[in-house]
């Protein structure tokens, strides 16, 4: 037969009929494989049928997004509900993939993430429900993460190992008779690491009072104090209460074939099953009959300034999220009245002098959260705030909304949801259908937003916004004022409280008792330590390496010029939108104003331009683009530290027919914006300051790891200028003394202005068709056209390196502990097979010593092709035990010895890391990131390979190497004060890191 070349758009036009001609097939009151066809509609939203199925022996509810789509996914999902803060919910999730009856291993997740070509692999839990995901494009992978994420839901062995329970829960510790008892367990030092975070306490704090008689009153994650109530039999009555098919929803999404899917789930799982008549609901909390109003501590370290350090949020039970045009009007509402720049709440606070930030969100729980707080704020400033909040919202009532505003909002919003742009579609869409699925008797309802979104565009027409503002906010009873404030000292205070009852438990035991929970310690340690057993291992499935495609992914641009000005081109549909980018080279500016280079892209698109006030501008970005983003990015060309290139970006998308708005807002934005007008100046740049101080608090880890690399890299000591503690120490002071050195501060911003953006200082990036290049090139030629053309000069900096070994103290539970080196300084040089080193470190080595043995949230190593060589811990119990582990990685490496299969999955997990799904714009990033550090297909093949051939002698051979960069010596640990100062002797030097 000869064969007949067709266009791509035929054959995508044609795959899509196929999909949708096969899946229409499926007729409603038909049962396939025990299950009964409830609904098949076409769902214009997702451009797919969707198939509604109930399983008529176990009640299992199925939903089948039939898109034309490779990456598939599959998630099984329960509503949830507890009734305590033990966090049954969030340590079940973790609890159900440590082993189950067809996969007795002591975790399949683990084995999964060693050795699958999965896309997406985890589990979370929400406040009302717990979801499994699972995803990959290799069709046998798929449904061997099917195989196992539903034998682990449904046939865990939690039931008769308590050492599950033990591990991922808690347990008491004790190794001797003279030693003390401590708590030890997975999720609880993860939910003391969570609940170090001020915003996590707040919100604790929030709904307990808020929902005082139904499960959004409780923690599902776990309140630290609570989880040591947790006993095995309530454990397990959890498991069979709760994860029963009549409770459960499956989602599959992706090209799979239906049949096949249908005829698994069937015969191996639900058939099983008969359907219970034990449904799970939420009762509605009762509406208060007043507000409600409380004051609570959060911890603070000693001796720390607490001015300026208090949460104020008003919370507004806000009808059902099952009303799709109410959730909407929230969102729209949320950014019209607090989060838009010129927002009327965001201006009466700023006027006001309140805190530092305000933002406001909406929490979709069954009954709708409006939560709006002010951050940085005062006690004394609660009464001012209740009268402000009030007074601006009657003001709203009564004079509307800006039209402008709110369309620039809703276009925002129908960019996004038309848009889409994820590779993870099932991940979206699963988050998207969970209240429909939950909460509503038309499960497609949160698929389908045309409706609502035409609902609402018109009810807004109408004063929709205004009455709900009066309905839901100022007539609403139930409705809170949270206050949190700082009280230093208290994580001390609730540290030496569970010292002190641990103690006193351990004087109630008598010396059998003691001597039980030692041996129970000790059991448990040998357990976590035993190896699974060659037999339990090859229950579980992976793919051969013959399964395991050579080609890489590769995406180049093809570079042009306009104006003189190179321009990257990335060619892919992306229909009809452009994604621009503009690379500023960092390197105009001289060392000293690094640091304001990465304030200038938080100034940007907030302060008034000579055409436009800031509101006007942010009303202008929201009605003609889908974004527009600015920020830092480095690059090091062939991978060498002493290449490094740094660009000042600025990213925005639009609709094709809006190129030229798009630069013509960008030409005003990098022009004209008035960088002297300091009132506006201070707002935003005191703003800046609260985000950033809340991110310290909040990420022990990155601020960690970027201090680290910051010792002996030019690349970290460029992203510690900009975005580590040394550039929070940066705006701090120019906040703290920007009356006195105000005008300095607008001198060196126009200067790094003049600096930086300059015709001669860009490169432009573009990911969009032939097509829409034609267009976006006559536009850039314009814009280019507005840039000054002067001569530029590139600096060179010199950095100055010195290993401080720091311990930054704070009042986290937990640690961050990092340690490493750049093995390229010590004479080593990248290979590809070290992608497989990282792999087996962090998924075999760390993984046990860290997480399940230390009872750290995480462990994982990170080598890089740069050179650097990190070890790290996540939310971390311990601090001197976890830098020893690091220390033994070189052991572990010399007696490093598997199997060919073992191998095998450490290769193809390796692998699964490279391949991934992606969408035009990220393709089109990588493409230009493979320009700027002088990727090739070629290196690329290569690695590849190296990772294809990797050996077990491979892997010995680079004992040395870890043992030389381990030796080196470098760590630096986040963590809570008294840990820190308990191991002094580890540091150089020990700093707060905040006041």
């Amino acid at each position: 037969m000869k064969h007949i070349a067709l266009p791509l758009m035929t054959i995508v036009i044609m795959a899509l009929l196929g999909a949708c001609t096969k899946s229409a097939s499926y007729q409603e009151g038909e049962v396939y494989h025990g299950f009964q066809l409830i609904e098949n509609r076409f769902v214009e939203e997702v451009n797919a049928n969707c198939l509604y199925f109930v399983h008529e022996k176990s009640g299992a509810r199925l939903m089948k997004i039939a898109a034309d789509d490779a990456n598939k996914l599959f998630s099984v999902s329960f509503k949830t509900t507890p009734a305590d803060d033990y966090g049954t919910p969030h340590i079940m999730e973790h609890s159900v993939l440590n082993g189950s009856k067809n996969f007795p291993v002591k975790s399949p997740f683990d084995q999964l993430l060693k050795g699958s070509l999965n896309t997406f692999l985890n589990a979370m839990t929400g406040s009302d429900f717990t979801t499994y995901p699972v995803a990959s494009m290799n069709e046998k992978d798929y449904f061997n993460l099917m195989h196992v994420y539903m034998d682990a839901v449904f046939n865990p062995l939690l039931h008769s190992d308590p050492n599950i329970l033990k591990q991922e829960g808690w347990h008491y510790e004790l190794d001797s008779l003279d030693g003390d008892i401590v708590y030890k367990g997975v999720v609880y030092n993860e939910m003391k690491g969570a609940y170090s975070s001020p915003e996590r306490e707040l919100d604790y704090q929030i709904y307990k009072l808020l929902f005082p008689d139904n499960t959004y009153g409780v923690s599902s994650g776990g309140y630290p104090s609570a989880i040591p109530k947790l006993t095995q039999a309530y454990f397990k009555e959890f498991h069979n209460t709760y994860y029963h098919p009549s409770n459960s929803f499956v989602l599959l999404y992706g090209d799979a074939d239906l049949d096949q899917e249908l005829s698994f789930l069937d015969q191996n799982y639900f058939n099983a099953y008969e359907t219970s008549d034990k449904v799970i609901e939420i009762p509605l909390q009762a509406p208060f009959d007043a507000k409600k109003t409380a004051v609570k501590p959060y911890s603070v370290p000693l001796e720390s300034e607490t001015e300026d350090q208090t949460f104020l949020s008003y919370n507004f039970v806000a009808g059902l999220n099952t009303d799709e045009e109410l959730v909407m009007a929230l969102d729209i509402l949320s950014e019209a009245l607090v989060n838009h720049e010129s927002a009327p709440l965001r201006l009466a606070i700023q006027e006001a002098g309140i805190g530092k930030d305000i933002y406001a969100w909406v929490d979709n729980t069954m009954q709708n959260v409006f939560q709006v707080t002010v951050q940085n704020a005062n006690l004394e400033d609660q009464e001012q705030f209740d009268d402000l909040f009030f007074n601006t919202l009657k003001h709203v009532v009564d004079s509307g909304f800006d039209t402008e505003t709110v369309e620039g909002i809703v276009n925002r919003m129908e960019f996004r949801l038309r848009e889409g742009n994820t590779p993870q579609k099932g991940l979206m869409y699963l988050f998207a259908l969970k209240n429909s699925l939950l909460f509503d008797e038309n499960p497609f309802a949160g698929l389908e937003f045309e409706k609502p979104l035409a609902a609402v565009k018109e009810g807004i027409k109408n004063g929709l916004l205004e009455s709900i503002v009066q309905k839901h906010l100022i007539d609403n009873p139930h409705a809170l004022l949270m206050v949190l404030e700082p009280q230093p000292g208290l994580e001390n205070e609730l540290a030496e409280k569970t010292t002190q009852e641990l103690a006193e438990y351990k004087s109630s035991l008598n010396q059998e008792e003691l001597e039980q929970l030692i041996a129970d310690t000790k059991a448990l340690k040998e357990a976590q330590q035993k190896e699974d057993s060659p037999e339990a291992l090859a229950t579980i499935p992976m793919l051969a390496l013959s399964d395991v495609s050579e080609d890489v992914q590769w995406y180049e641009t093809v570079e042009k010029s306009v104006s003189e000005v190179p321009v990257l081109h990335y060619n892919d549909f992306t229909n009809n939108i452009v994604y621009a980018n503009l690379f500023f080279d960092m390197h105009a500016l001289p060392k000293e104003l690094i640091p304001y280079g990465r304030l200038m892209t938080e100034l940007i698109g907030k302060l008034n331009t000579e055409n436009y006030t800031f509101g006007e501008l942010d009303n202008a970005l929201n009605i003609h683009t889908g974004g527009f983003y600015t920020y830092l990015s480095s690059y090091l060309e062939n991978n060498s530290d002493d290449q490094l290139l740094s660009k000042f970006v600025v990213t925005a998308k639009a609709t094709e027919d809006k190129t030229g708005q798009l630069f013509d807002i960008a030409s005003e934005i990098l022009n004209h914006s008035k960088l002297e007008d300091v009132e506006r100046l201070k707002e935003v740049i005191t703003r800046h300051q609260s985000q950033v101080e809340s991110e310290v608090k909040n990420n022990g880890i990155k601020y960690a790891m970027t201090r680290t690399t910051s010792y002996y890299t030019n690349r970290g000591m460029f992203n510690e200028l900009t975005d580590g503690l040394s550039y929070y120490n940066f705006i701090t002071d120019l906040t703290d003394n920007f009356d006195k050195n105000g005008a300095e501060i607008v001198e060196k911003l126009q200067q790094t202005a003049s600096l930086l953006f300059n015709k001669q200082n860009l490169i432009a990036g573009i990911t969009c068709s032939e097509e829409n290049y034609v267009i976006y090139q006559q536009e850039l030629k314009k814009f280019i056209g507005t840039l000054p053309n002067e001569k530029v000069q590139s600096n060179t900096w010199a950095f100055d390196f010195e290993v401080k070994n720091e311990g930054l103290t704070s009042s986290s539970m937990v640690q961050y502990v990092v340690k490493g080196y750049d093995y390229k300084k010590l004479g080593y040089e990248w290979d590809g097979k070290m992608q497989v080193l990282n792999q087996i470190l962090s998924r075999d080595y760390l993984q046990n010593k860290i997480r399940v043995m230390g009872g750290a949230y995480g462990g994982w190593a990170q080598i890089s092709s740069t050179g650097n060589a990190l070890f790290a811990s996540y939310r971390d119990p311990n601090l001197s035990e976890t830098l020893e582990n690091f220390d033994a990685a070189p052991e572990f490496l010399k007696a490093f010895d598997v199997d060919s299969t073992e191998m095998t999955r450490f290769i193809i997990g390796t692998i699964s890391n490279m391949d991934r799904p992606t969408t035009a714009s990220q393709r089109g990033s990588m493409a230009i990131n493979n320009c700027f550090t002088k990727q090739t297909k070629a290196k690329l093949e290569a690695e590849r390979h190296a990772v294809l051939t990797t050996s077990v002698e491979d892997i010995r051979s680079y004992e040395e190497m870890m043992a030389d960069v381990l030796a080196q010596d470098v760590i630096c640990v986040y963590g809570n004060d008294q840990k820190i100062k308990d191991n002094e002797n580890l540091f150089m030097e020990i700093k707060s890191v905040t006041n």
